[in-house]
């Protein structure tokens, strides 16, 4: 089964490499140009699509796009840059479960995968694939929302953080049952 993933993965780099890019902008490579000149929502798409590419392989329901856990994401990479280390802590000692909550997400964090310098969004999948604690958390059946962000420094280096919840359901007020 992982044999699948790791082809279906790779057709995905594959195709990945072969889209025209606009001159100027990311073109998986970190020395090549500004990330956020190519445009965040292509970025969290792809990366979206194919996780849960692999999820639906797996039998396990597809992740939900979360604007907080993206905010939540976006803030953590910025901090890991400051801080010049990648992992799970914010320079306040913050959990991910704190930034997410502060970011406004309604609900608990299964996991959070962190790396800095990869080269595209899709590497650094294929990356957290190869790593059983990632896997898990990428493949929590228990996640229903994903949150991904980045920081890219004037000098190409990209940290890079996904966030994977389970949100609350929203509650129900007395006047909508009435």
């Amino acid at each position: 089964m992982f044999r699948l993933s790791a082809i279906f993965t790779s057709l995905l780099l594959t195709l990945a490499a072969c889209t025209d890019l606009p001159t100027g902008t990311y073109e998986g490579n970190a020395q090549s140009g500004a990330i956020a000149s190519f445009g965040s929502g292509g970025i969290r798409l792809r990366h979206m699509d194919a996780l849960n590419a692999l999820r639906v392989e797996r039998g396990v329901q597809p992740l939900q796009l979360s604007a907080a856990l993206n905010a939540a994401a976006d803030t953590h990479a910025r901090d890991m840059s400051r801080q010049q280390r990648a992992w799970n802590f914010g320079s306040d000692r913050t959990s991910p479960q704190e930034r997410a909550t502060r970011a406004g997400f309604n609900g608990i964090v299964r996991g959070e995968n962190v790396a800095e310098t990869f080269k595209s969004e899709l590497l650094v999948l294929q990356t957290w694939l190869d790593d059983p604690a990632s896997r898990a958390t990428i493949l929590d059946p228990e996640a229903t929302h994903l949150g991904y962000g980045w920081y890219q420094e004037p000098n190409g280096k990209i940290w890079w953080v996904e966030v994977l919840a389970q949100a609350f359901p929203e509650p129900v007020l007395m006047a909508e049952l009435q």
